[in-house]
């Protein structure tokens, strides 16, 4: 009796020894940071070093794209890529793909899809940028001169290898991440690991853009020739894109290639609505429209101010490539730094404070900061700044880097997140059809907004640079942000309706 009860004692002394506790909570809390069962950890290991590696490849090449367009073509150069290149070209790669995927099957698609991209920047290193002044088209000045509102049209044409560059850039966010990657995730994945794995995912990708910002500022070549600097990102990008294809052939080896490759069956769905029926289908209900309101705010009020900050860049670099790859690196490293914060801050303000303080979080830190840039911005020739004994225009690029750090960082977290709790309490119907119309117009009408109106500022007053316009921006700026915040304001009433 006097034995059994020893044991018991001992037993428990060991159940409470506070090392074994210490153990069992910290197993607890690995579980619920990550929580991935053993027998799903290779999978996962895979499609997580896949999206690192997508995302590097994207940043290291949009790092790359702006020291190259801001330097060498001017910024004003960007918002019409992105009104004439981008979109056309970018339909035109869709087409391709889908074209491919009658071709190929999952895997060898995602393969032909990523080394075509990567031997374009192959390309581009060893031939195109080194001889880009002998593959331009010249554009006669009379033409120029008699067609001012087409200026940018014609640097487009006139520099096509430089632009190219751009357009190729961003289409790899496109094809490679939103469209291939995503593909092999939701179709391995079943809806209990999704729920599980896809928050992991998400901050994994801000993992991506860190590494990619830190190794871009190494790559940095001191100087004013940017080709070692461009040699070393494509070198980079490489390597990344063989560990890429070693990732899909190890996920394939642990899941099974038939079950990578393996087509699930057609279901018939509605037809897609057209843009005119999604444009009917948000003007019908009014949280709909609050919420395109909000994304139609935030694109606008970022592509406004970045593109006076990245002519400010050039501008406080003097155009030299590699100092501004060198800082643009910098600056992503802090969005990815911030954004990995923003994801805990976001959890933390949604638990314990009113959806109102949260969805104010992301216009407040852009209306600061965005603020206080276009204020040194139209204050730069004024006597009593220059005063301070600070370069205005380097208290302009900081405060405009602060602007775009935090309109970044905030955008797939906090944002994101109060822009969702919205649909909650809305009916199946809205949930569904009034999300894909508020996203899809929010969204491509936003995007497209920005370049826009730089580009009909450029129309209508062709002589002028983007820091001239600096006036004009940050008016249309303001009036964006104020009505951000009539949107906020309006939906949170509509939420304290709803519960």
């Amino acid at each position: 009796m006097l034995y059994a009860t020893l044991r018991h004692l001992i037993i428990d002394t060991r159940n409470f020894h506070p090392l074994h506790n210490m153990n069992k909570r910290y197993k607890s809390l690995i579980k619920k940071i990550a929580p991935v069962h053993k027998h799903e950890l290779a999978k996962f290991l895979c499609i997580a070093t896949m999206i690192i590696l997508v995302v590097y490849i994207h940043y290291v090449a949009r790092i790359s794209r702006d020291a190259l367009i801001i330097s060498h073509l001017g910024t004003e150069t960007i918002s019409a890529i992105k009104m004439w290149a981008v979109l056309p070209i970018s339909m035109l790669f869709m087409l391709i793909y889908i074209k491919l995927s009658d071709v190929f099957n999952r895997s060898h698609l995602f393969h032909t899809m990523c080394w075509f991209f990567i031997s374009y920047y192959v390309l581009f290193a060893l031939v195109l940028y080194p001889h880009r002044e002998a593959l331009s088209i010249n554009v006669s000045e009379a033409l120029v001169l008699k067609l001012p509102a087409l200026k940018y049209l014609f640097v487009i044409i006139t520099n096509w290898p430089c632009c190219l560059f751009y357009v190729f850039s961003e289409a790899w966010v496109v094809i490679m991440l939103a469209i291939s990657f995503w593909q092999i995730a939701n179709h391995i994945c079943t809806i209990e690991e999704a729920k599980r794995f896809y928050p992991l995912l998400g901050l994994l990708s801000q993992i991506g853009l860190m590494i990619a910002a830190f190794l871009s500022k190494s790559f940095v070549v001191e100087g004013s020739d940017w080709q070692p600097t461009l040699n070393h990102a494509v070198t980079s990008i490489v390597i990344a894109g063989m560990l890429l294809s070693l990732s899909v052939i190890a996920l394939g080896k642990i899941i099974g290639l038939d079950f990578l490759n393996r087509k699930k069956p057609h279901f018939s769905t509605r037809k897609k609505a057209s843009f005119k029926e999604n444009l009917q289908y948000i003007i019908s209900s009014k949280p709909i429209l609050l919420i395109t309101s909000l994304l139609l705010c935030y694109n606008i009020s970022l592509n406004l101010a970045e593109g006076v900050w990245k002519k400010s860049v050039e501008v406080f670099f003097a155009s030299n490539a590699n100092h501004i790859h060198s800082f643009m690196s910098s600056v992503n490293i802090y969005i990815s730094i911030l954004s990995i914060l923003c994801a805990f801050v976001g959890v933390y303000t949604l638990q314990t404070c009113k959806w109102l303080t949260s969805a104010l979080i992301t216009p407040v830190a852009i209306i600061i900061t965005g603020g206080a840039f276009f204020i040194f911005m139209l204050s730069k020739d004024s006597s009593s700044v220059h005063a301070i004994g600070i370069p205005v225009l380097a208290i302009a690029v900081y405060f405009g880097a602060m602007s775009n750090i935090f309109a970044r960082a905030t955008k797939h977290t906090i944002f994101d997140s109060t822009k969702e709790m919205v649909y909650i309490p809305l009916d199946d119907d809205l949930q569904t059809k009034g999300k894909a119309a508020a996203e899809t117009v929010g969204m491509r009408l936003g995007q497209g907004s920005g370049s826009f109106i730089q580009q009909l500022l450029f129309i209508v007053l062709p002589g002028l640079t983007l820091i001239d316009l600096a006036p004009i921006i940050s008016g249309i700026f303001l009036v964006t942000l104020l009505w951000w915040f009539y949107s906020v304001f309006v939906l949170n009433k509509y939420l304290a309706s709803k519960t």
